[in-house]
């Protein structure tokens, strides 16, 4: 063979060698920049078991009979706090390690991190609060990051409780959470959820979650993608949650299929409720004092017989000006200690003046307070 055969057949492949090493290097330099470069951590920590686990169904759930502390630093606006998280074998938060669920309960509470309790223990929430107020037995089965669908598929699981009210808390913010396919949390990566979608007749149903989101969050958060392969896999897998989240939210439904998406919830929600012997009560939470949307309720009427709806915007407006304690928390949004119990102590009057627990579960026709 020529020499200078030989020779182009070694530039050739020198030519190749170099163009797979430098497409491989910017490969990785491309994963470590968009997994794991700008995806900033929270400010905070945690310890302990951890709070959710993957559902296929749900997306997250309540990790059962765990304990987990979570820590937040010190910021401009806010000191540093931590707060505990337990729960017992249902998932439902309680007070301390090692409770077991009853077999039935007055009340079951569902909603997000406004009936969970951001940032207080257990004692400190409204569903506690009102059970010692009312003197009733009430399961907590909100969790952060929820909206009405997933609040509606946990009471679903629960409903065996047999409860003679079921409180959901909602928010002005559910109408967008219950159209996401990722839910709200510390990363800018999909936290794969259940969602409302409308199939080609244009009926609403609930699609299942995308991905583990879980998994993803959890990994991240725990820092193991220690090995190579691990690194490469999780940061692909960061990458495909971020551009689904981005993708997700320029694909958000309007305003009436918002709307659409919590009536249907709503019904669903109502009738399970009902054919179960219990009755639902709608609370609105506001948040920074910011009253419901303008749908909601228009919403409530068309639900249907049963349902009752409760704003509380009035009573947190009355407590601002009457000069009483702030009821969130400083810098933040979420109820604190004086919001829970502002909420509580209105539930309760609304609860002992309808009678919402008579013995037989029956109270008349329905009736319903903004």
């Amino acid at each position: 063979m020529a020499a200078g055969a030989v020779k182009g057949r070694g530039s050739r492949l020198k030519s190749l060698v170099l163009a797979f090493a430098s497409t491989t290097v910017a490969l990785l330099i491309g994963i470590w920049v968009t997994a794991y470069l700008t995806v900033w951590p929270p400010a905070m920590s945690t310890a302990g078991d951890g709070i959710v686990i993957y559902d296929p169904e749900i997306g997250l759930a309540s990790r059962p009979s765990a304990h987990t502390r979570h820590i937040y630093p010190a910021i401009a606006d806010r000191a540093t706090f931590e707060f505990d998280i337990y729960t017992d074998n249902r998932g439902a938060r309680v007070d301390g390690p090692g409770q077991l669920s009853a077999a039935r309960y007055d009340i079951v509470t569902v909603g997000d991190s406004f009936t969970w309790a951001y940032a207080l223990a257990n004692q400190d929430s409204y569903a506690a609060k009102l059970g010692r107020e009312l003197g009733a037995s009430v399961a907590n089965f909100a969790l952060a990051s929820y909206g009405t669908t997933q609040s509606l598929q946990v009471l679903e699981r629960n409903l065996d409780l047999r409860p003679r009210l079921v409180v959901y808390g909602i928010i002005a913010h559910h109408f967008e959470r219950n159209v996401w396919p990722c839910a709200p949390s510390y990363y800018e990566f999909c936290l794969d959820v259940s969602h409302v979608s409308w199939g080609d007749a244009g009926q609403p149903y609930i699609a299942l979650p995308f991905s583990n989101g879980v998994r993803r969050l959890q990994v991240h958060q725990d820092g193991g993608y220690g090995t190579p392969l691990r690194w490469l896999t999780h940061g692909a897998d960061v990458i495909f949650g971020r551009l689904y989240y981005a993708w997700s939210r320029n694909r958000e439904p309007d305003d009436a299929k918002k709307a659409e998406a919590v009536q249907f919830l709503l019904q669903r929600m109502n009738r399970m409720a009902v054919a179960s012997g219990s009755q639902l009560l709608v609370v609105f939470l506001p948040t920074n004092y910011y009253g419901p949307p303008a749908a909601l309720p228009g919403i409530i009427d068309k639900v249907g017989e049963g349902i009752r709806y409760l704003d509380l915007t009035p009573a947190f407006e009355r407590n601002r000006r009457e000069g009483g304690p702030n009821p969130y928390i400083v810098g933040d949004g979420h109820p604190g200690v004086a919001g829970h119990a502002l909420i509580a102590a209105e539930i309760a009057k609304y609860v002992q003046r309808e009678g919402l627990l008579g013995s037989d579960g029956a109270n008349g026709a329905p009736k319903r307070s903004r």
